[in-house]
């Protein structure tokens, strides 16, 4: 079903015709309101849409956040490696490189937590002498997917422009829903 779902999201243009998902599917204890919201459904869209915008939806939060580390850390990306289930999946990754605006690479081993074990272990056991050896001998690139140019200008101002303010307009109102549907008024 994913890779049905996939290939008819790859007809769907960068911004899912103006379907925005917010993916607060875990409230914090502290916010117990907040819910995952869609914004921007309309009568043309279809389930490819919706799929693509929880998908843009999960790569805007990872660069928001990831934004934020690296003002943090004064730092640039040049590329991103994006690694586990979703990283099997071209149009995830497509939407990775747009969002980020940098190249996003799938490895031929794509579960980071595992290599990255085998590589600690090679350098322990002295297979090999450094950490940039076992990588360099042990990490193969399976594709590189580069940035739209169009979908990176269209993203940048999606995100900055309404994306980072849905919360700051739902959150109201799923508060003052939810005494409701949880039986606390």
């Amino acid at each position: 079903p994913e890779e049905v779902l996939n290939q008819e999201a790859w007809h769907v243009p960068a911004g899912s015709d103006g379907l925005m998902t917010v993916p607060e599917w875990l409230a914090p204890p502290d916010k117990p309101f907040k819910r995952g919201v869609m914004l921007g459904l309309h009568a043309g869209q279809t389930r490819a849409h919706m799929y693509r915008s929880v998908l843009e939806a999960i790569v805007l939060t990872m660069k928001n956040h990831m934004d934020a580390m690296c003002a943090e850390l004064n730092l640039a990306l040049d590329r991103i490696i994006v690694s586990g289930g979703g990283s099997s999946g071209d149009l995830f990754m497509q939407i990775f490189a747009d969002v980020f605006g940098v190249p996003a690479v799938r490895n031929v081993v794509n579960g980071a937590a595992g290599l990255g074990s085998v590589i600690c272990a090679a350098v322990a056991t002295g297979v090999y002498d450094t950490f940039d050896m076992a990588i360099e001998k042990m990490v193969r690139v399976e594709n590189t997917f580069s940035p739209d140019e169009a979908n990176t200008t269209l993203y940048k101002r999606m995100n900055q422009d309404v994306y980072q303010q849905i919360t700051r307009a739902t959150d109201d109102i799923l508060e003052k829903a939810y005494p409701i549907f949880n039986n606390l008024s």
